[in-house]
């Protein structure tokens, strides 16, 4: 008999699971697991949001191994001393488990390979992304830092062989393994991933997480709205995205999947737009990769500016703008939308997003890692590599980045993409133009003092 441990991190899938794949073909008994470890994902512990979804995560493929006779097993603590213990009752013979690629857990993760190498067969594979980070540099062989570059770099990499995957073989590998019982194995309550009181609850009127539903996102998106893709993406009253962020994130789906779903419309099977927009579309999952490429090269943009010269003493310190930021009281119709938005569904539509983001590092001029922190603690797809990208792009002070000097005017944005306020009314109820509170700081103004700043500590 061959005794697997499968450990289950962010690839809540069956399909398309290389780790489970080679379990599947080379185990006759399995261990699936999932080991809770806050104190091994400081600084970036999942926040409240995101708890929320891995515990549904989680209850979703609990429930798919059922399916074939088989227990998702969860445990809490140190993720080594929980493995060697299994692997004392078990007598198991390999550690098989999907990547991750944050620079903190990826060493952690090397860590434990070095260890339990010397007693377990241990089989890492890559996940979720086209290449593995690192792999895709430029002629000096050096990592990029602008993302036009990469992106023709990467775009000639993905072909239908690239991105094809097959799950016939899955299907029986599954139903032929046995279970193997652990008995310190503990239930999915006892993560605590839930929050007292139940604020969340509102949540599932938004999102249903897990595989299956990520496939029907997936499908209904290329019914419909992607064939508009390229010119409703930045409408935020349409439903004109895909929201797979979170799943991806979750590994509930993955980037080769999306793309072997779209590739006969990229390839013309519909018509020319739909092709043209369907690149669109592709062209987010090649960022994504991007962000997590910066991520891997640069691990400390996570908390630090790219561009050093955006220190902390750049930006302005006040509690009571972030405060009114964060409850969506600023008295702008567009950016308190978007924060309420934000906290009723844990998302807010990508345009939405650079609102807002502008708003408050150039208007308030307030760092862009308090935001960062923010977006982490509220966004159900909070992901460390596309949030810091995300955030240093808006402030300027990232890879690629925005510069500093351009400030999104929110009513510009609004009258160009809201101009009937269908967005706005949605997540405003209450708002009127007549008598909505008046703005927090004065939009002409507060640009101008950002420019001064910009003036006085970074273009002198």
């Amino acid at each position: 008999m061959t005794v697997s441990i499968l450990w289950f991190r962010r690839d809540l899938r069956i399909h398309d699971n290389a780790a489970l794949q080679w379990v599947c073909d080379n185990s006759t008994q399995v261990i699936p697991i999932y080991i809770h470890s806050l104190q091994e994902e400081k600084p970036w512990q999942p926040g409240a949001a995101s708890r929320w979804w891995l515990h549904n995560s989680l209850l979703a493929l609990e429930k798919k191994l059922a399916d074939h006779g088989l227990r998702l097993k969860y445990f809490c603590g140190e993720s080594e001393t929980v493995i060697s213990k299994i692997i004392e009752e078990t007598n198991a013979s390999s550690l098989v488990y999907n990547r991750l690629y944050e620079p903190h857990l990826h060493k952690r993760d090397l860590s434990i390979e070095k260890k339990l190498q010397k007693i377990i067969e241990v089989l890492p594979f890559e996940n979720s992304l086209f290449f593995a980070p690192g792999s895709i540099l430029n002629n000096q062989q050096l990592p990029y830092r602008v993302f036009t570059p990469f992106y023709k770099k990467i775009r000639p990499l993905l072909t239908p062989g690239h991105v094809e995957h097959d799950s016939a073989s899955l299907a029986s590998g599954l139903k032929s393994l046995k279970d193997v019982a652990v008995s310190s194995a503990q239930s999915l309550i006892s993560l605590n991933l839930l929050d007292e009181p139940n604020w969340h609850e509102k949540l599932h009127s938004h999102w249903r997480p897990g595989e299956d539903h990520a496939f029907e996102l997936l499908d209904a998106f290329i019914d419909d709205a992607i064939s508009h893709y390229d010119v409703e993406r930045d409408i935020p009253s349409i439903e004109a995205t895909s929201r797979l962020s979170p799943y991806l994130h979750f590994g509930e789906i993955t980037a080769q999947q999306i793309c072997h779903s779209i590739w006969p419309l990229l390839e013309g099977q519909r018509d020319s737009k739909t092709a043209q927009s369907a690149e669109v579309f592709l062209k987010q999952l090649v960022w994504r990769e991007f962000a997590h490429n910066v991520l891997w090269h640069f691990p400390e943009t996570a908390t630090e500016p790219m561009d050093k010269r955006y220190k902390k003493s750049f930006w302005r310190s006040s509690k009571r703008d972030y405060h009114a930021w964060t409850k969506g009281e600023t008295g702008i119709p567009i950016i308190d939308a978007g924060m309420k938005q934000l906290w009723e569904t844990g998302w807010m539509h990508n345009r939405v997003r650079m609102i807002v983001s502008s708003f408050l590092t150039k208007n308030l001029g307030l760092n862009w890692l308090q935001g960062a922190n923010w977006f982490w603690d509220t966004l159900v797809d909070a992901d460390l590599a596309n949030n810091s990208l995300g955030w240093q792009w808006v402030a300027g002070c990232g890879v690629d980045a925005a510069p500093y000097y351009r400030v999104f005017n929110p009513n510009t944005q609004t009258k160009r993409f809201d101009s009937n306020f269908i967005y706005i009314n949605t997540w405003l109820p209450e708002h009127n133009e007549l008598d909505y509170p008046q703005p927090m700081i004065d939009l002409a103004s507060s640009r101008d003092q950002a420019l001064d700043r910009y003036k006085q500590n970074i273009s002198s």
